[in-house]
């Protein structure tokens, strides 16, 4: 752990030294938290969740704001002002969780996971029959669906976006290497994702990020605004006739998971679709999930930033580009 700490200080020598010391510090912090977290009951890391989800609402008053902006874009005058502040509480609590879940899991993580991770519907079969593209978003635990992949047998692998401390980063992505997973670097993604394709695997996309039309995105509506959504599930599920599996997975009160794969797109679906008409799809079945399960969604995430030319600049919210 101290060698961890410190060695901070020579790996990565462009930081500036307020960012050499901020880094050493969340190093200690992940370490600590992996030392500390997994002797906890269930009930202490649920109730410690909520706890960081409560005090989130008060001092994160940036992410509050960006949280609440998007819930008036989301459901108007549907939902109260009381409703759309616990939402933004357990939006906050949501992500507490998957990130000390991350932890938690990750001692007897087989037990564990029989325990407190409860799987529904009849498509998780479908990733041990052949080539299949899963898609979710940042739902709930993401992580755990990985997780889960692996158990169900298929070889999984995914796109993961680094974290700003590559020490972190690392150690990430080694806990996900010895769970199953691969994780494929960014540059030159898309070559190595039609291998694993192409060989029978599984490969997992969160498709509710910000892609710009010049990095594979499409503009489509979601919640009646347009975002750009990466195509890229779509134009690999056309050209290789792998079907489209949505998963989602949400934790109760009790801190039970539940994941789901609701909706399933098969190669004969798709037949004759463009990769917009595709990623409108996929876009509408992530928008029906957020709108039946509104809590368990990242709302302090700006997806709304890019606005469409010629589209009512109005209806996006304040944090909008012009």
């Amino acid at each position: 752990m101290f060698r961890a700490f410190f060695s901070i200080m020579t790996d990565v020598p462009a930081m500036s030294m307020r960012r050499r010391f901020r880094a050493r510090f969340e190093v200690l912090a992940f370490h600590l938290a992996g030392r500390l977290i997994p002797v906890l009951s269930r009930r202490s890391v649920v109730a410690l969740a909520r706890f960081s989800g409560r005090l989130a609402w008060l001092v994160a008053r940036r992410e509050r704001r960006v949280a609440l902006a998007n819930l008036e874009l989301a459901f108007g005058t549907t939902l109260s002002p009381d409703a759309k502040r616990d939402l933004v509480r357990k939006s906050f609590s949501t992500f507490v969780l998957t990130g000390l879940d991350y932890f938690w899991f990750s001692r007897d993580r087989e037990k564990r996971m029989a325990d407190w991770v409860v799987v529904h519907d009849d498509n998780w079969p479908w990733m041990r029959q052949g080539a299949t593209i899963a898609v979710t978003a940042h739902f709930g635990n993401w992580e755990i669906l990985g997780w889960l992949t692996v158990q169900h047998g298929s070889k999984i692998a995914s796109v993961a976006k680094p974290v700003k401390n590559p020490l972190i980063d690392a150690e990430i992505n080694r806990m996900r290497t010895l769970s199953g997973q691969r994780i494929i670097p960014r540059e030159g993604a898309l070559r190595s994702l039609v291998r694993v394709l192409r060989e029978g695997g599984t490969i997992a996309l969160l498709l509710d990020q910000d892609t710009l039309p010049a990095e594979g995105g499409v503009f489509v509506p979601f919640f009646e605004v347009p975002v750009p959504v990466s195509t890229a599930a779509a134009g690999l599920a056309l050209k290789l006739k792998v079907p489209i599996l949505m998963a989602f997975c949400s934790c109760n009160e009790e801190g039970v998971y539940h994941c789901h794969t609701r909706e399933l797109l098969l190669p004969e679906d798709m037949e004759g679709m463009t990769p917009e008409a595709v990623t409108v799809r996929i876009t509408q079945y992530l928008e029906k999930q957020l709108r039946d399960d509104p809590g368990h969604w990242l709302w302090t995430y700006k997806r709304w930033k890019r606005r469409l030319p010629g589209f009512d600049p109005a209806r996006y919210p304040y944090y909008a580009d012009c």
